[in-house]
């Protein structure tokens, strides 16, 4: 019995040095990322005083600007493909109107 017992107690020392690791792994990712978040909230946050450039609300306002600008820029590209493709080929789309234009005036 001194062997099994031997053993069992070998296994839970092994078993506590693995937990032990874990803990120690968690405990160094946990430092890591809380140094991590002190890092983004520092630069997140405006300091009084010394601080330039532009406030991160600033930077955001600007950034949805450039999109609203971006987005309608885009919808009047689309609206002028849209009026060429129509005068291109007609109303309907099915039969081009330069072709039809041309029918028009061979049977005039």
């Amino acid at each position: 019995m001194d062997r099994h017992d031997d053993a069992a107690v070998g296994a839970g020392t092994e078993a506590q040095e693995s937990v032990q690791e874990i803990l120690k792994s968690i405990q160094d990712q946990t430092r890591q990322t809380l140094e991590l978040v002190r890092s983004l909230v520092s630069l997140l946050l405006a300091k009084e005083g010394g601080r330039e450039g532009p406030t991160l609300e600033g930077l955001i306002a600007s950034l949805i600007a450039q999109q609203r600008d971006a987005l309608t820029g885009i919808r009047r590209i689309q609206e002028d493909v849209s009026a060429i493709a129509i005068h291109l080929l007609g109303p309907d789309g099915s039969q081009p109107a330069i072709q039809a234009n041309a029918t028009r005036r061979a049977r005039t």
